[in-house]
């Protein structure tokens, strides 16, 4: 039997201590991505058309951008919270608005490669890099809709969300319980959603065993019980 929620986790700034496209955007993108930036953060474009301009200002070779790729890691305690969520059957994805190429590049240095993610593409065309977006929607303005591929790979369970940034907003609102840092959690609290601030995954961990509770006569797996209230982190 398996655990009848969704965990949902951002990749920037979430599992990296660092938002891996904002630095590859200020380390090899031309002058004008300020703009673009500008835009978004003023809600006038979404993220989906926010990366394509940037991503269109670099002209590296998409080898060499891969190579400062690699200069990242993830947080130390994340593959502990992976063996934890999977000793609990819990249903879980990196869900980002970044790229899939570097997320999965990222993990696969950490040794990696199992954990299910949905994220934007790239890949290069006449000399420059192309983004496309398999998990956007129609009516969504960001290149990953969080949404709807937490909804459909969650199957509609509840939804756990750690998350950091403005990607995560969204989601936020509809999410069961939020593990949030950052912009994330200051969203939450203007907007009187329901959260729980982490610094790292062993944070995270401890949050959520506060919410897997052993069943009567159901040893092999765990079901979401709703809490009274989000439990403190040990």
């Amino acid at each position: 039997m398996t655990a009848n929620f969704f965990v949902a986790i951002d990749f920037d700034g979430t599992i990296t201590g660092r938002d891996i496209t904002d630095a590859v955007i200020q380390k090899f993108a031309l002058p004008g991505w300020e703009e673009a930036e500008t835009r978004w953060e003023k809600g006038l474009i979404g993220s989906r058309e926010c990366l394509a301009e940037q991503m269109a200002l670099i002209h590296e070779p998409l080898e060499h951008v891969l190579e400062y790729v690699d200069s990242f890691g993830i947080d130390p305690a994340f593959p502990d919270f992976l063996s934890f969520l999977r000793r609990r059957r819990v249903p879980h994805a990196v869900v980002s608005d970044g790229f899939s190429i570097f997320s999965e590049r990222i993990l696969s240095n950490a040794g990696i490669t199992d954990v299910p993610v949905y994220a934007n593409g790239l890949n290069r065309q006449d000399g420059r890099l192309k983004t496309f977006y398999p998990h956007a929607k129609t009516d969504c303005p960001s290149g990953t809709c969080k949404c709807t591929v937490a909804g459909d790979a969650g199957g509609g369970s509840p939804i756990i969300l750690v998350g950091d940034g403005r990607s995560d907003f969204c989601l936020a609102k509809e999410a069961a319980l939020v593990l949030s840092k950052g912009k994330l959690t200051n969203y939450c609290k203007e907007n009187g959603i329901t959260h729980r601030p982490f610094e790292n995954f062993y944070d995270v961990k401890s949050c959520l065993q506060g919410f897997l509770t052993d069943q009567p006569g159901q040893s092999a797996g765990k079901v979401w019980k709703q809490p009274a209230s989000i439990p403190e982190m040990a």
